[in-house]
């Protein structure tokens, strides 16, 4: 069934053209990811959907009796209700129901008439199934379930909704949605104000999501998960593909090469049917050919070009070297109020350190970057800095903190003065900021452009350790690509928070996890955190059973028996319970065992590859080789990588032994 529909729209905003002639159609059912460059239109195609926005021209079709739902990049609003009256009383007419239902049983008490009390009656029973339908569509428990996945406590259902911070607003509003069910919901970067775990709870709750859904959003893997179409607006108009974004961008290079191919044909064509013209144009034995193919020639139609994306790519100037030890915390503690951050908790972070700060909401993690970046002291404890090491911070609000009455090259500039204008606005280029567009007015800018400005702000005065507190908020999806790739070029030392997955997957080679006023550190990417967490939470599962013959079960519980049926075990028992036990232990700690092997050859490879540098450089003569610079810096990084490496080992094995220590005690007991 067609849900939606827009036929031929045309919007332009002065001489600005945003569509021409834009057709799509929405379905019942569809889950679509909106994609395309900050300032394409997508926020504006949301608004033509809600008809908030105003067409030049064509038509907007929304099917009879559907409800629309919008989730906002940002939004504020005040309300004095609690925030379970206003999840459960914006989207249910049960109060309603209720009244017409008090009404009739008052008018059946009156009335004589015996047609109008069937009648009545009749209307009566319709409205009771409908309130038992609507209770159970609408349940308190559901409310209640939604608040919590998106990290709300029981205790904050009854707290009033201006007593909460813009992010958790929006987070009420997000819950607000989902116990609303619309038909077609709208989702503009829904990952910005969530944590990791509500993120998680959210990834979970879309992927059995029924209804219809358009999402908008930063995070790549998040929006392949949940996709099946896109709607692109790409540089030469709207187009559509079918599968998620990976796919769809696979689909455009396809296309791209097919339209190249037949571009490449129809010249080749054309080229020869001009040479013929040309060359016997003016004999009259092939007056008549060289005619028609004239007409021929006229005919044949120009091939569709696909505009290419510019996109902003650039890349962080190799940072000086600072001191192995970049960072020392020490004995660091921090406290609002009666709300304890961490207590006494202390950590060196290694030169070129890639570190991603996870956490729930409120547990401190921006607050541990300005401690860090000396915009807030630690209530006891002390940052040290290593040598030579020198700071840039990316706050969360940056963008927020620009000059709206500067100009863009203007606000950069002030950075670093002596880079000079031209070395400015070269920068900017790379930002997609060129010639006139440099001089905008920061005040004029969208929330992405201003997003860009304050990138280029770390890049033209960039230090040797970064420290960046959400920097993908606000950017597009492939400006985000564009900055990961850049980071992970860089060959300086980054602290960031994200809750990006994939940002924080393909950037992070150790996890701080801030918890219960602590920090723990993992070696690894955000991956490998979310292994050790899955097989620390499955380790903690136990169920008894009293007879393997009577419960089919699997895992770790497969293992356990009572001690009864331990005793009667026969010899063949013994050996069919070591059978099962080895084919657990390979089941259950396979993954880690494979790990580990391919750690093993990598830091055996880079071994071999340290005694032939080692060896090549105790060569007196090496020093005069002009190769010996290069083999000594491919020497110092793969020490390095080996320290890392053998980190990652060490945690790796650790965790096997354990898991295996504790499956062998379990079936012992």
């Amino acid at each position: 069934m067609s849900l939606l529909t827009l036929n031929n729209v045309c919007l332009s905003f002065g001489s600005r053209e945003i569509f021409s002639n834009l057709s799509l159609q929405v379905t019942s059912g569809d889950h679509i990811g909106l994609t395309g460059a900050n300032g394409r239109g997508k926020t504006t195609l949301f608004k033509i959907f809600r008809g908030e926005q105003t067409i030049d021209s064509g038509e907007v079709h929304m099917a009879k009796n559907s409800l629309m739902g919008y989730l906002p990049q940002e939004m504020e609003f005040s309300s004095e209700k609690t925030v379970i009256e206003h999840v459960m009383s914006n989207h249910t007419n049960t109060e309603e129901i209720r009244e017409k239902i008090y009404l009739l049983e008052n008018q059946l008490k009156i009335e004589v008439n015996e047609n109008i009390i069937e009648n009545l009656a009749h209307e009566l029973a319709e409205f009771h199934e409908e309130l038992i339908n609507n209770e159970n569509l609408y349940s308190p428990h559901e409310a209640e379930m939604i608040l919590m996945g998106l990290g709300f406590k029981i205790t904050d259902f009854n707290r009033k909704i201006d007593e909460f911070s813009g992010g958790w607003k929006m987070r009420i509003h997000l819950a607000s949605l989902l116990f609303m069910k619309p038909d077609l919901l709208l989702l503009d970067e829904p990952t910005n104000h969530l944590d990791l775990p509500s993120l998680t709870w959210l990834d979970q709750y879309l992927s059995s999501y029924k209804k219809t859904m358009i999402m908008i959003s930063h995070d790549r893997d998040f929006l392949d998960r949940h996709v099946k179409r896109i709607f692109a607006l790409e540089p030469e108009g709207f187009r559509q593909y079918k599968g998620n974004y990976t796919q769809s961008r696979l689909l455009r290079e396809e296309e791209e090469k097919i339209l190249e191919n037949r571009r490449r044909n129809v010249e080749k064509e054309r080229k020869q049917l001009e040479n013929f013209i040309e060359k016997f144009k003016a004999k009259a034995t092939k007056a008549r050919q060289a005619k028609s193919k004239a007409k021929f020639l006229k005919k044949l139609d120009e091939v569709e070009t696909l505009e290419y994306e510019e996109h902003f790519v650039f890349r962080f100037p190799k940072p000086a070297r600072c001191g192995d030890r970049a960072i020392v915390l020490e004995e660091i503690s921090k406290s609002f109020g009666t709300n304890q951050l961490y207590k006494g908790i202390s950590h060196v972070v290694s030169r070129g350190r890639k570190i991603g700060i996870v956490g729930v909401n409120g547990t401190g993690k921006t607050t541990l970057l300005r401690i860090i970046a000396g915009e807030l002291k630690p209530d006891t404890g002390k940052i040290l800095e290593g040598s030579g090491v020198k700071l840039s911070y990316y706050a969360q609000h940056q963008a927020q903190a620009l000059d709206i009455s500067k100009t863009i090259v203007e606000e950069v500039r002030m950075i670093a003065p002596s880079l000079g204008e031209t070395m400015v606005r070269n920068i900017l280029g790379a930002f997609l900021f060129k010639g006139e567009d440099a001089d905008k007015l920061i005040k004029v800018l969208s929330g992405g452009e201003k997003a860009r400005v304050a990138l280029a702000k770390l890049l033209v005065n960039p230090g040797n350790v970064l420290l960046l507190d959400e920097p993908t908020n606000h950017l597009d999806l492939e400006s985000s690509e564009a900055l990961l790739q850049a980071l992970a070029q860089y060959d300086g030392t980054i602290l960031f928070v994200s809750h990006n997955r994939s940002f924080l997957d393909n950037l992070a080679n150790e996890i701080w996890e801030i918890n219960d006023n602590t920090l723990s550190i993992f070696p690894g990417n955000f991956s490998e955190y979310n292994e050790h967490l899955h097989l620390r939470d499955q380790s903690r599962v136990f169920i008894p059973v009293e007879g393997l013959s009577q419960q089919k079960t699997s895992g770790i519980s497969e293992i356990i028996t009572s001690d009864e049926n331990r005793k009667k075990a026969t010899k063949s028992d013994r050996r069919k319970k070591e059978a099962k036990l080895r084919e657990i232990l390979l089941r259950e700690t396979g993954p880690i065992k494979k790990k580990i092997a391919e750690l093993e050859k990598r830091i055996g490879d880079m071994e071999e590859r340290q005694d032939y540098l080692e060896k090549s450089m105790a060569d007196p003569e090496s020093f005069s080789r002009p190769e010996f610079p290069d083999m000594l810096r491919e020497f110092k990084e793969n020490q390095s990588k080996l320290e890392d490496l053998m980190g990652r080992w060490s945690y790796q094995s650790e965790l096997y032994e354990s898991k295996k220590s504790e499956i062998e005690s379990r079936q012992s007991n």
